[in-house]
């Protein structure tokens, strides 16, 4: 994997439909999906006066791991910066579209400043199991495609 990488995937299934079947793969993983209830990006831009088209849609699904990264948090306070997820998902034509950023670990690690800690994962491992999360991430969209 590069430092940085977008993944990209479609999907002929309609977004909602796509969405529903993602939100089954996450849960499956033992991820949880938040904020459902703001994810609708068009909505959000409508209310702020900018023009969509009416056929248009798209959402930011943010997902999370909490078993994980609720405990990784208090070691190291700027790992937030990674671990909450996003996914974006939108039409393009007939095809709904799907996108999310990965990061290597050596670059969280680097980010991050390499720490070790004496009650739990070093920077250095946390990175590594990041880098574990977005090929399930990627695993959990090609489940739901």
């Amino acid at each position: 994997m590069a430092d940085v990488q977008i993944f990209r995937n479609s999907t002929d299934k309609p977004l909602g439909e796509f969405v529903a079947d993602f939100s089954r793969a996450a849960e499956k993983r033992g991820f949880v999906l938040y904020h459902q209830d703001k994810s609708d990006l068009v909505a959000f831009y409508r209310s702020t006066g900018v023009e969509l088209p009416d056929n248009y849609q798209h959402v930011m699904l943010q997902i999370c791991k909490p078993q994980q990264s609720g405990g990784s948090l208090l070691l190291n306070p700027e790992r937030s910066v990674f671990v909450q997820k996003f996914v974006f998902v939108y039409t393009k034509g007939a095809a709904t579209e799907v996108r999310f950023l990965g990061f290597s670990g050596n670059l969280i690690a680097d980010l991050l400043g390499h720490n070790s800690f004496d009650g739990g994962p070093s920077d250095d491992a946390f990175g590594e199991r990041m880098e574990g999360t977005f090929a399930t991430m990627q695993e959990m969209v090609t489940e739901a495609l």
